[in-house]
């Protein structure tokens, strides 16, 4: 990935576990990494087998770890309970419909039998919505995202995993405002390492790229743009790349520039469109000093009197 400049004001909001490849500087290591291990540590990590597959009690005793087999099936057992709502306690509605209202004006809800425990423990949002809010009902109620998203934001809460079966792109924006909405980052990082084990529609390549792009979700971003490098003559007739925010807009030209995937008009065409639809002219001042800097990449190109692109 190239090293063109990006915008310096994003947030740094990161859910990645590892320094991102390409054009950003990679974290600085811990000194005490490379500091040489001593004998106090050695001891603490040189345990035989039976010591590490062994716990303390809380009477003192020395008793088997729980096997991975074991952990499994505390899982299923938890799925089980959640998708059969056993011995439930609360409930979580998702209206159906995007606005929450069908075409005869009433509210259908998808719901979702749960246990409080389980909500309250995931975060302290949680916590706070149904354990100390006196005023709880026993239903927790959740808009703006579909019902589909929420059945695996309640699937994670219970098993701190997400079934491959489940994973899909266009959703990545409700898995966005789920995993914010509720402090759980470690819900949108799993959501987003899963993605790359499937197939990924085009349509949903730009909105996730955008999306991951606005909040530094670097593993996402990187992954988005080596599908929009390999599938450039297709993406660049994709409705999403006009929506796209406009340093997002520049990164994309900026690498279909450097490695040649389009040719020079046709990503001056595309910018015509972008700053077409968008009403990039001189009158925008808050958005065209931006866009300015993509038409420098062209010399050749010319403004007419209201910031439109003219002649190249």
């Amino acid at each position: 990935m190239s090293n063109y400049p990006r915008n310096s004001n994003r947030p740094s909001v990161s859910i990645s576990e590892s320094p991102p490849t390409g054009d950003r500087k990679s974290n600085a290591r811990d000194v005490a990494d490379d500091a040489p291990a001593t004998s106090d540590d050695n001891a603490a990590w040189n345990t035989d087998d039976a010591g590490a597959a062994a716990a303390i009690s809380p009477t003192g005793e020395l008793t088997e770890s729980p096997s991975s087999s074991d952990i499994s099936s505390t899982k299923r057992r938890r799925l089980e309970y959640f998708r059969n709502g056993i011995d439930a306690d609360c409930e979580v509605h998702v209206p159906r419909m995007a606005d929450g209202v069908n075409e005869g004006g009433n509210v259908c809800y998808k719901k979702f039998k749960c246990h409080r425990i389980f909500l309250a423990t995931a975060s302290e949002k949680l916590e706070q919505d149904v354990f100390q809010n006196k005023q709880w009902n026993g239903v927790l109620q959740i808009n703006g995202v579909s019902p589909e998203s929420v059945e695996i934001f309640l699937e994670f809460i219970y098993t701190f995993e997400i079934t491959s079966s489940q994973i899909n792109l266009l959703i990545i924006g409700d898995i966005f405002i789920l995993s914010c909405a509720y402090n759980l980052p470690d819900f949108l990082l799993k959501f987003s390492q899963q993605l790359k084990n499937i197939s990924w529609p085009l349509e949903g390549i730009f909105p996730a790229f955008n999306l991951a792009f606005r909040h530094n979700i670097y593993d996402l971003e990187n992954v988005c743009l080596t599908k929009i490098l390999e599938n450039a003559e297709t993406l660049k007739s994709e409705p999403g790349i006009i929506e796209l925010q406009t340093y997002a807009f520049n990164f994309v030209i900026q690498h279909w520039l450097a490695t040649e995937a389009l040719t020079t008009n046709e990503i001056i065409q595309l910018l015509q469109q972008y700053q077409k639809e968008n009403n990039l002219t001189f009158k925008n001042s808050q958005q065209f000093p931006h866009f300015i800097k993509i038409i420098k990449y062209f010399p050749s190109v010319l403004l007419d009197a209201e910031g439109f692109i003219h002649k190249y």
